[in-house]
């Protein structure tokens, strides 16, 4: 891979690890699952991401935090239970395809080693696109490269670095959502949306625009191309039962995931994009 002025690359462990630093902003792209690390705008200096501090950089283990690649399913495989949770591209080296340059920030597409894998039966090609500017736009493209219609799920898993899930608030989302902490059964969203509890719920909506407010801090979230945004915090039993998160991880963290939850049809020789923008 040619790399540019703007891009480097260091080894964390058993992972390469793609670094930018451009005019803008600053980013950290694991190769290990195409998974975004971090990501600092320079217009404030402020990490939008959380990693673990106990997060595993082995090449084989899912690392904990950043944005992981949920697909070609999200969650427990609909009908395999042998089959690793959200799909198998998140545990893949990815490629770099190319990058550019512009006054805008820096621009890089990846793809996986193969979009081919046990619990998927579809011909499919899968590019990942990142754009490090002044925002962070990731692009997740699947392309059905075969003859039949072919339906996924999948979910951009991306884990927001807050300052005290106690003192945060969640705003754009209304009626009402599943919660799985809670045998699936509906409730109505809360108003104002505020978290005391493990939370893991499915919220059927397709809002363009969330905003987490921490304490005085603001972070933007707009989406396109999904049906659902998935909230999660593992609270404090999850946390401690996690190897890869420290007790009190579930303090400075929340998951607002853009995500298909429902199901997305994919026509021959077409493409879905389902997108995230981080302010």
């Amino acid at each position: 891979m040619l790399l540019t002025d703007s891009i480097s690359m260091i080894t964390r462990d058993s992972v390469q690890v793609l670094q930018i630093n451009n005019s803008l902003a600053k980013a950290e792209i694991s190769l290990f699952g195409g998974h975004l690390l971090s990501f600092i705008p320079k217009h404030d200096h402020r990490e939008r991401l959380w990693v673990s501090d106990k997060a595993i950089f082995d090449g084989k283990k899912a690392i904990r935090g950043g944005i992981p690649i949920c697909w070609p399913w999200f969650g427990d495989h609909t009908s395999r239970n042998d089959l690793a949770a959200h799909g198998y591209v998140r545990t893949q080296t990815w490629q770099v395809l190319n990058s550019e340059e512009t006054d805008l920030g820096t621009t890089i597409n990846l793809k996986p080693l193969t979009s081919a894998g046990d619990g998927f039966e579809y011909n499919a090609q899968l590019i990942l696109t990142l754009h490090i500017g002044q925002q962070l736009n990731i692009q997740l493209r699947t392309t059905n490269l075969g003859d039949t219609a072919l339906t996924y799920n999948c979910a951009l898993h991306t884990y927001f670095a807050i300052s005290n899930i106690n003192q945060c608030e969640l705003l754009g989302l209304t009626e009402q959502y599943t919660d799985k902490t809670r045998s699936y059964q509906i409730f109505e969203t809360p108003q104002p949306y505020r978290f005391n509890e493990e939370t893991d719920r499915v919220h059927l909506q397709q809002p363009r625009e969330l905003t987490i407010i921490d304490e005085q801090l603001q972070t933007e979230i707009l989406s396109s191309g999904h049906d659902s945004i998935v909230v999660w915090n593992p609270w404090q039993h999850k946390s401690i039962s996690m190897g890869d998160m420290a007790d009190d991880s579930y303090l400075t963290m929340l998951c607002v995931e853009t995500a298909i939850t429902q199901g997305q049809n994919v026509a021959p020789e077409t493409t879905h994009v389902l997108e995230q923008v981080i302010k």
